[in-house]
């Protein structure tokens, strides 16, 4: 479980791009990485679907953001980035207002975009979580869509 926190923590510090007081991991509360089937990826309207990742991360700040990070295999890093609006019931919503993309292994900068959209994802602690996130960026539209097994995530407090 260590490798696999230390990777998630690596993984949104790729994608961490914003100003300093929004994302930085000083303020990192807490990450939790769900195992399970991403079912789709799209990466600035392109489909990659294929090479999506089998498990997903969820990085909470203690300034109120949050996000998630779904990579596509060694091509991209992806985070859809905003603020947590809470929970209703199982179900709980993230207003994004940027997406964070990294391409691996091209020596490319990361990429922090504006935008608008949503994640919305139910309770992980309520069976399988469902996770969609939408977002439409002057570098097109990321989107994602994901289905947890249903385990508990692990979850990490710093």
């Amino acid at each position: 479980m260590k490798l696999l926190i230390t990777a998630a923590i690596l993984a949104i510090a790729a994608g961490t791009n914003l100003p300093a007081q929004t994302s930085d991991l000083t303020n990192l509360k807490a990450v939790a990485i769900m195992h399970g089937r991403c079912r789709s990826l799209v990466v600035a309207g392109k489909d990659a679907s294929r090479a999506c990742s089998s498990l997903v991360t969820n990085s909470m700040y203690r300034t109120g953001r949050g996000g998630f990070v779904f990579t596509a295999g060694d091509l991209a890093v992806v985070t859809f980035s905003g603020f947590d609006t809470g929970a209703q019931g199982d179900i709980a919503e993230i207003k994004l207002d940027h997406v964070i993309f990294s391409l691996i292994g091209t020596g490319t900068p990361r990429n922090t975009v504006p935008a608008t959209g949503t994640c919305t994802y139910t309770n992980p602690y309520a069976g399988p979580s469902h996770i969609t996130c939408t977002a439409l960026t002057k570098s097109g539209r990321f989107a994602a869509t994901f289905l947890s097994n249903g385990q508990e995530p692990e979850f990490k407090r710093f």
